[in-house]
């Protein structure tokens, strides 16, 4: 199978995936759900989250190093301003109060040129002078960390939130030490260096960070332009890495389709190559399973169109899954009339005059796409339209067994059968139609013929009988009578031969045993011949015999001799159901276009009934039973066999009391005088 053929056959099968609406073409790709954004997102957040981390550890190391820098600075502010001689000398002699004025003038001298606030504080605690102002309201600075380590380390450094200030600040301390005895007097005897107070510079924490916005700023855009490159390198990697996946949903797309011919180029020996050798591998197996399927479909699809009886095969809704033609022509002959419906759907109006115009066609590969794109999925009883089919088929799936029905369908006599696929089952059913009128037809030309040749041959033995009876009982003695009696037994012996020698003839005829020796025929010897043996018979009944043939008329393909025998027959029994002073007329037409040649046969006398046009032909019929004895009633059938050995066909018109036209058609011979002999 081609692979065109077979995504036409799976195209048939995946029963209309577009309609369905199931999210298998191009056009309904995931998006941002897509594998591409997903790795885009997730690599971004994570992206983003290390550089969030990565800005604010920087930042904080950035910070602590100004801080550092900052409290290594005011440490040595401190530590210089804290061995200001007159701030030792004050400290040491204890002659400055807290808020003395010199003092006060001297920080804020300190402040001015700092640019930052300065304290003096006292070794038990009390602050003796602040840069800000009134000292009278701040407690004891002992619990402070940085006045701690400078009483005892000589500097001390912190960072907190000030409660004059309310807010963070950072405190560099450094001891102010001047030589003092051990009663903390100055200049006296022993003397030794200790510390007499501390001076502590103190700036806002916002310096720091002000001074380090700049840099927070060159990072931000720094980090944010490599977060920006690194998404762009991330969005160029995953479209790449995303790209064969994405040619993949295309190609399981179209598969999905009936696009059996698609195949994937593996690229590389990752999971992507790997997954298209999966995919072509997937896609051969499948084409050589829609391949195998299709074979057999076609070849039950050939079965079923071969039978003789029409076949719907349903599923367990009753809806049509497969049907042959038998069927659909079968549905093609009834119409809306035989049920007695007058309302029906668009649809199955549309349904019936398809089938109508189907059973017309002699296209049967018109009839094989009338069944698969109309009658497929329909309900049978809109198909049928027939509630006594129907019924059957309710009744097999109702009991699970075999349900029949034997009815009159239209014109013809029709058997339903209905069986489950497994018996008690409901999966499927078979419904099958059988046209029974011929066989009944043939059972009543069986009847009819034993009643006939019954009929046929009690006569002649009954007289037979009495004949030889009267002769054993007295005729025999009487020299007379004798010979009158022996002479009608002849005749009825003589009847009874011709009635077995017509029988034989019949059934060699039909069987195919007799030779027609075939030749070129002039029309009129086939005619004439026979007239002239039967003119005597016309003048003796006072009819006349008129031969009309043309003057030009091809020749026919025929055996002369079998022909003779049929234009005979006719003749003769025109002239036996033809009144004195009636006609007989014999003639001739040709139809060249289609070669055939047209011998008719017409009489002036009682006719043949209606009723008795399909029947005239059959053995032993008698349209005329008042005049039964006149034949044997086997003539016209001889006759109808011998022309349909020509390839013609027999027929009658007739008008009752009025006269009958019997007509047959020859073939016109062929160019040359060739004879052939033929059984």
């Amino acid at each position: 199978m081609t692979g065109e053929r077979a995504s036409t056959v799976a195209e048939n099968r995946f029963s209309r995936l577009e309609e369905s609406g199931l999210p298998y073409g191009p056009e309904h790709m995931p998006g941002f759900r897509s594998i591409r954004w997903r790795i885009v997102v997730r690599f971004s957040l994570l992206t983003a989250a290390i550089l969030a981390v990565v800005y604010f550890y920087s930042i904080s190391q950035f910070r602590q190093y100004y801080l550092d820098q900052h409290r290594h600075h005011l440490g040595a502010e401190a530590l210089l301003l804290s061995g200001h001689g007159q701030l030792r000398d004050g400290l040491a002699e204890s002659r400055w109060q807290a808020g003395d004025s010199d003092l006060v003038r001297l920080v804020g001298a300190w402040s001015s040129q700092l640019d930052a606030r300065v304290t003096i504080v006292v070794a038990d605690g009390g602050v003796l002078a602040d840069s800000l102002g009134d000292t009278s309201t701040m407690a004891s600075q002992l619990e402070q960390p940085e006045i701690l380590a400078a009483f005892a380390d000589g500097t001390g450094y912190s960072v907190r939130t000030s409660r004059a200030m309310g807010t963070e600040m950072l405190y560099a301390a450094a001891a102010v030490f001047a030589q003092v005895d051990d009663a903390g007097n100055a200049d006296s005897g022993e003397n030794v260096e200790a510390a007499v107070g501390v001076l502590r510079v103190s700036v806002p924490s916002s310096e720091v960070d002000s001074a380090l916005d700049p840099l927070r700023r060159t990072v931000l855009v720094v980090m944010l332009l490599a977060y920006s490159a690194l998404v762009g390198i991330v969005l160029v990697i995953s479209s790449g890495t995303a790209r064969p996946f994405r040619h993949l949903i295309q190609a399981a797309a179209r598969l999905a389709q009936g696009e059996l011919g698609v195949r994937i180029e593996p690229k590389g020996r990752d999971e992507a190559g790997q997954l298209a050798k999966v995919f072509n591998r997937m896609r051969d197996r499948l084409e050589s399973q829609v391949a195998s399927v299709s074979r057999e479909r076609e070849r039950l699809t050939s079965v079923l169109d071969n039978l003789l009886d029409g076949v719907f095969i349903l599923d367990g809704e009753g809806r049509v899954r497969l049907c042959n033609l038998v069927a659909v022509r079968m549905v093609g002959l009834e119409t809306r009339k035989s049920t007695g419906s007058t309302a029906e759907s668009e649809e199955a109006v549309e349904l019936e005059e398809r089938a109508a115009a189907l059973r017309d066609s002699p296209d049967s590969s018109a009839s094989s796409q009338f069944d698969r794109q109309s009658l497929r999925g329909q309900p049978l009883a809109q198909i049928v339209r027939d509630h006594r089919i129907v019924e059957t088929w309710e009744d097999c799936r109702h009991e699970g067994n075999q349900a029949e029905s034997i009815f009159q369908w239209g014109n013809k006599t029709t058997r339903v059968i209905a069986l489950p696929f497994v018996a008690g089952g409901s999966d499927g059913f078979i419904v099958l139609l059988q046209d029974m009128t011929e066989l009944h037809r043939l059972e009543r030309v069986r009847r009819d013929f034993v009643s006939n040749i019954s009929h046929e041959l009690r006569t002649p033995l009954a007289s037979l009988q009495a004949l030889t009876e009267t002769l054993r009982d007295s005729a025999l003695d009487d020299p007379a009578a004798a010979p009158r009696f022996l002479d009608r037994i002849e005749t009825e012996v003589d009847a009874l031969a011709q009635m077995v020698r017509e029988l034989l003839e019949l059934s060699r005829i039909e069987s195919g045993q007799v030779p027609f020796r075939f030749q070129p025929v002039p029309v009129s010897e086939t005619v004439l011949t026979p007239v002239e043996r039967l003119q005597p018979l016309a003048a003796r009944s006072d009819i006349n015999l008129i031969v009309d043939l043309p003057h030009r008329l091809p020749q026919v393909y025929a055996d002369s001799e079998r022909i003779h025998q049929v234009v005979t027959n006719l003749v003769h029994n025109a002239l036996k159901f033809s009144s004195e002073g009636g006609s007989v007329i014999i003639s001739a037409d040709a139809n060249l276009e289609g070669q055939k040649v047209t011998i008719s046969v017409s009489d002036t006398g009682i006719g043949v009934p209606v009723e008795d046009t399909d029947r005239i032909f059959e053995r032993f019929y008698k349209a005329d039973r008042a005049r039964a004895s006149l034949g044997t009633g086997l003539g016209l059938a001889i006759a109808k066999h011998i022309v349909q050995a020509h390839s013609g066909r027999l027929w009658v018109d007739s008008i009752e009391n009025r006269g009958s036209t019997f007509s047959f058609t020859l073939p016109v011979a062929p160019n040359g005088n060739r004879t052939q002999t033929a059984r």
